[in-house]
């Protein structure tokens, strides 16, 4: 029966002819058609070859569907291989560059997809230029029946029925079988940028090459009109274009002065013209033109983020409808069944940042996920002997930290959550007799208020120090330094801030174990801790000061000004050390005061491994011993005063002590 619709075309039958773009008057400019525009105009040109290049080099793969979250790329169906080889004279990213240029610059592309004898997938698919295209007539307002095309002036036309090609086109308001270019939007821009191009050639083909007029005095005789004519005859021929003397000064007499001058017309100002017809012409195409030319306001951080957003809000339209476009019309052509589909891939984009791509995939499956066989082979390596690089390695903190990803750090450097070793955790509940305890940890971390008191005496310490040895060095003498005048007065502002920090903390772990801290038992200690610490300061600074001083150009207020930027990470590392120090002490106390806490209990201390830590305490990281035993390097606790200096400056790894059952 038919419907309301079918009534309608009946009765109005509408003879639609679409004109190609190439006598289409709304498109043309100034006597030029889009082709030409393309050919002439690099703004244009330059914008539309972006998009085309950008969409190109995206690979078009096929893949079949095997319910709602399965899919299998497929390679050897008729649809793959005839993407993979549209034809035999073209690539799959010349034949994506040409129809994506056609769609830009004419608004419409047809695509004819051919049986072939020689292709590998028995199809070929040719792009019809636009311009190729005489008329399409048809009888339905929003499809032709038939499109009539005819490749050069005076040949032989040919009528292909519409349902044998495939019309990638833009929307024509009033006109829904139409298209329409989006150079008939820049009509305007490139009129001027055409006149302004003839204005500037004209110029330049002018009788002079300056962009001036000569002037002659009021009071000297006046010239006769021949003799007006020889001198302009005369001056072209020698300053003109192509003139023997042009881009030469020339001499005048009579007092006659060249005085330059300067057209007020907007043709002529060439900068803001090229700027306002780039910004014009993008904006046409919806593209950021500083992703084709470079702005005097644009940051590396703005490139990253626009590079970023072109797929996504520029070129995504585009891609969305030539995807559409060949699901649904071009694969039934090929035989394809409704479970095949194609999509550009998009990640192939992504591998001009190996950092990104990695942390995107890491992020996705939350640990490392290829093995160190394929990285080598990635690196065009061969696989580690005896199938020792065939395993994927999962990191600690992914294993038994609890981690979602190797990437993942704590959010506050002062709330660092260490390695619980699988292991539950308990917070103290302050009982002196729990004992539900499965696991208790106590953390040996200094907190920031911890930090900020040792760094303001570091950074008081600097500047008088400063304010001693910079006038001694300028007057030449070579007694600037007193060694021990500076350790002993370093020492002796550390200490009582050392003490602060270890009893803080030592007196929190106390109280979590159920014993007493006794203070007087850690003043020696702390007493040796801040002179070593002096010492070592006070010596990396001679050592910076003597190495500036062999420069051509000294500074050294510039030596003190470093030493006091870098005053809050050796805070960080001096108070981190006081603070570990402090709970194992306490621990040890509670141990030989038979704690209720501590009885029958296993007592050991853990290393955690801080930011940025050097290879060897990455290494450590999570290493467990006895309360009173060494860690692997020597070290009693992380930053401790012995041994190798490399061990212990600058580290701002802590410890954990941990108690529990045997």
């Amino acid at each position: 029966m038919p419907t309301i619709f079918d009534k309608w075309l009946k009765t109005s039958r509408p003879s639609v002819i679409n004109i190609s773009i190439n006598g289409d008057a709304s498109t043309q400019v100034l006597n030029l058609t889009a082709r030409e525009l393309y050919q002439t105009q690099d703004n244009l040109r330059a914008v539309v070859d972006f998009i085309g290049n950008s969409i190109a080099q995206l690979p078009i793969k096929v893949y079949i569907r095997d319910g709602e979250a399965e899919r299998r790329r497929d390679r050897d169906s008729v649809a793959a291989l005839t993407l993979w080889r549209p034809n035999d004279y073209q690539t799959q990213f010349e034949f994506i560059r040409g129809l994506v240029d056609e769609y830009n610059i004419f608004g419409s592309v047809y695509v004819w997809p051919a049986p072939s004898a020689t292709s590998p997938s028995g199809w070929d698919l040719h792009i019809i230029p636009t311009d190729w295209v005489i008329f399409t007539e048809s009888g339905h307002p929003y499809k032709p029946d038939s499109i009539r095309v005819c490749s050069r002036k005076g040949g032989t036309a040919v009528d292909i029925p519409f349902d044998e090609v495939i019309q990638f086109k833009t929307y024509s308001p009033g006109n829904p079988s139409g298209y329409l270019s989006p150079i008939s939007a820049l009509r305007q821009t490139l009129s001027e940028q055409v006149e302004a191009g003839r204005f500037r050639r004209q110029l330049w083909r002018s009788s002079g090459r300056l962009n001036a007029q000569i002037t002659r005095p009021k009071d000297v005789a006046p010239w006769t009109e021949e003799q007006k004519k020889n001198f302009a005859t005369a001056f072209r021929e020698a300053w003109g274009a192509g003139g023997s003397k042009a881009g030469s000064i020339p001499i005048l007499e009579d007092g006659m002065e060249i005085k330059p001058f300067s057209t007020s017309f907007k043709e002529s100002e060439w900068t803001n013209s090229v700027k306002l017809s780039r910004e014009a012409v993008a904006a046409a195409y919806g593209i950021n033109p500083s992703l084709i030319w470079h702005s005097e306001t644009q940051t590396y951080a703005s490139a990253r983020d626009n590079a970023r957003a072109l797929y996504a809000e520029c070129l995504g339209p585009i891609i969305q409808m030539l995807q559409q476009r060949i699901n649904a019309f071009l694969l039934p052509i090929l035989g394809a069944g409704p479970e095949t589909y194609v999509e550009f891939d998009l990640a192939e984009k992504l591998k001009g940042s190996f950092e990104e791509r990695a942390a995107i995939y890491q992020s996705a499956c939350g640990s490392p996920y290829m093995t160190r066989d394929e990285v080598r082979a990635e690196l065009n390596l061969p696989p580690l002997p005896e199938g020792q690089g065939s395993d994927i390695v999962t990191p600690l903190n992914v294993l038994i930290g609890g981690q979602a990803s190797p990437q993942d750090t704590a959010a506050d450097p002062y709330d660092y959550p260490g390695i619980d070793n699988g292991a539950k955790k308990l917070e103290p509940c302050g009982c002196k007799e729990c004992k539900n305890e499965v696991e208790l940890r106590i953390k040996g971390k200094s907190d920031k208020d911890d930090d900020e008191k040792v760094e303001a005496v570091l950074d008081s310490f600097f500047k008088r120090q400063a304010r001693s040895v910079i006038p001694k060095i300028n007057a030449g003498g070579d007694d600037y330094w007193n060694a021990e005048r500076w350790d002993k007065e370093l020492a002796e502002d550390l200490e009582p801030v050392l003490v602060e920090i270890a009893d803080k903390h030592g007196k929190e772990a106390a109280d979590s174990l159920g014993s007493d801290y006794i203070t007087e038992l850690t003043r020696k200690y702390l007493s040796v801790t801040a002179a070593s610490r002096a010492s070592t300061i006070n010596k990396t600074t001679l050592a910076r000061i003597v190495k500036d001083l062999e420069t051509d150009e000294p500074d050294t207020a510039r030596v003190f000004e470093v030493r006091e930027n870098t005053a809050g990470t050796i805070a960080k590392a001096a108070a981190g050390a006081v603070a570990s120090f402090a709970i194992q002490e306490a621990a040890n106390q509670a141990v030989s005061e038979g704690a209720p806490r501590v009885i029958g209990r296993i007592v050991e201390k853990e290393w955690v491994t801080g930011e940025n830590a050097r290879p060897s305490h990455a290494a450590m990281n999570g290493e467990r011993v006895p309360i009173d035993a060494d860690f692997s390097n020597g070290q009693h606790w992380p930053g401790e005063d012995i041994g190798d200096p490399e061990e212990s400056c600058g580290c701002n790894c802590t410890t954990e002590v941990v108690i529990s059952r045997g």
